[in-house]
């Protein structure tokens, strides 16, 4: 195949953004895996939507640009792309070989599975329900609800407009599921929403996003800042039509 180191390390940088990778993160394994390839000077600039590559080889230079559209966090791939960045800091990696075990790891399924999936959410929504005060009943509501955004969120395509809708949606449904158990049952609505949509709050992005801050690196920062807000808004947006449509049809006062 004959690939330039250049086009390895965008290989690289490209499928740790797509699997989740934070921008420093993926700026140290490029730097890391450039050494590696033989390279004299590697510059890397991530920021969440892209990334620039200038590297200099055999007494060129040369630069490459990478346009990510779509990033959902995988943590087993991102801890296999790791391996393959120390792989090829050691020297035991080849330009060719990282992007053909790049290609195999998009080849393979990686996911957990949709039943053990959905049972995680809705452990994780009981238990963050019951740790803020909620009651058992509250708790198990929380636990279907949890469920049910899980779902949804296996059904996107992780693209922002995609991802912002779906978002609202899961806000929208959760609360009004809250409402109407408040309503019927008594329980408080408040808990079950917070218990059910606990598991679409960007809070890693949150922290990657102090992280560039304290690191200087502000174009990252912003760019990771405003996706979290965005992210957020569309769950408070949902959340705020589904209490008015239960204050308009009388389930929650």
């Amino acid at each position: 195949m004959n690939k330039t180191p250049l086009e390895g390390l965008l290989a690289l940088g490209e499928a740790m953004l797509a699997a989740g990778a934070e921008p420093y993160r993926t700026e140290e394994a490029i730097e890391r895996a450039g050494a590696g390839f033989g390279c004299t000077e590697v510059h890397a600039f991530v920021t969440p939507p892209g990334l620039f590559i200038t590297v200099q080889s055999a007494g060129a230079l040369q630069t490459g640009v990478r346009r990510v559209r779509a990033r959902a966090l995988d943590v087993a791939r991102l801890t296999s792309l790791n391996a393959l960045a120390r792989a090829a800091e050691r020297g035991n990696l080849n330009p060719d070989e990282c992007v053909q075990a790049i290609a195999g790891m998009r080849e393979r399924q990686t996911d957990y599975g949709a039943p053990l999936e959905l049972l995680a959410g809705a452990v994780a929504s009981a238990s963050y329900a019951w740790f803020i005060g909620a009651a058992a009943p509250e708790a198990a509501v929380a636990a279907l609800a949890g469920a049910f955004t899980v779902m949804l969120r296996r059904r996107t395509t992780q693209r922002f407009a995609e991802r912002f809708f779906n978002l609202a949606l899961a806000g929208f449904c959760v609360s009004l599921v809250g409402v109407a158990a408040a309503s019927v049952w008594h329980l408080r609505s408040g808990m079950i929403a917070a218990g059910g949509l606990v598991v679409l709050v960007p809070g890693l992005a949150v922290s990657g996003v102090l992280r560039d801050l304290l690191a200087g690196d502000l174009l990252s920062a912003s760019a990771g800042g405003l996706e979290a807000a965005t992210s957020a808004a569309a769950l408070a947006a949902g959340a705020a039509l589904a209490v008015g449509l239960g204050l308009s049809l009388g389930w929650a006062r």
